[in-house]
């Protein structure tokens, strides 16, 4: 459903200037028709404005909110083709991200095993450096 400035307005209680303001400022997206005037999609407009309570008890919007009742069962076929593409698709990514989480934590495990590893070179280099301290060093000529 697609309102001008004036529809939006009513629809919303709000006044048509706050609409194109609202529009101009990039709040509500809209397009421009032919003579000039702003269509504003009816979803894009309540994203930003509420409906008013009145506007939602008349029967007009009741049965325009309604899904149609009846659909090609051609369209049904090809809508739970689609289904069941996508749901493999998620299986597969689901796969996936199983494989990566995996792979993440052997390489984390390598990699707290590769730091343990040097820190224990690190305090046997230290060790090794603090008992040659300890030696005296000589004097190279003889007095």
């Amino acid at each position: 459903m697609q309102y001008t400035a004036g529809q939006a307005a009513k629809a919303t209680g709000k006044n048509i200037a706050t609409i194109t303001r609202a529009i101009k400022s990039g709040k509500i997206s809209a397009q421009k028709d032919a003579s000039g005037a702003w269509t504003i999609d009816a979803s894009e407009l309540h994203r930003i404005f509420p409906l008013n309570p009145q506007d939602l008890r008349k029967p007009q919007m009741q049965s325009d909110s309604r899904p149609p009742q009846e659909l090609n069962e051609g369209q049904t076929a090809v809508l739970q083709k689609e289904l069941a593409a996508l749901h493999e698709r998620l299986a597969a990514q689901a796969e996936i991200l199983d494989e990566r989480s995996a792979q993440i934590s052997d390489l984390k495990e390598d990699r707290d095993h590769w730091r343990q590893q040097a820190t224990n070179l690190l305090a046997d280099s230290r060790s090794i450096n603090i008992s040659k301290s300890k030696v005296r060093p000589r004097w190279w000529w003889p007095f």
